[in-house]
């Protein structure tokens, strides 16, 4: 890091506090934290990340050839069982989250 010298008392002691302000708000968030933000949206990062790896899976083992699926678990019992409750559910959170914003 290249070194920047300041003569400016007040600026240096701006730059010291807006490093620990930074330091201390890293501490405060944690790893999950850091990774999804904080804020207002933090729960639909979380949710919206939750649908998106289910969905994701659920298109890997859909495009799995058929040899190395569980004759047990198919496609029908995955999107059935899995993927559509999981996702309908996501969205009547998400749904009655933003109601409950607006009021109504």
């Amino acid at each position: 890091m290249n070194k920047l010298e300041i003569q400016d008392p007040k600026v240096v002691s701006k730059i010291i506090a807006a490093n620990s302000e930074s330091e201390k708000r890293k501490a405060e968030l944690g790893f999950l934290g850091r990774f999804f933000g904080s804020g207002d949206n933090v729960r639909l990062y979380i949710v919206g990340t939750i649908a998106l790896v289910v969905l994701l899976i659920a298109l890997v083992y859909t495009l799995t050839p058929d040899k190395y699926r569980s004759p047990d678990f198919g496609l029908k019992e995955l999107w059935t069982l899995v993927v559509l409750p999981v996702e309908s559910t996501i969205i009547g959170y998400l749904i009655g989250s933003r109601s409950k914003e607006g009021g109504g």
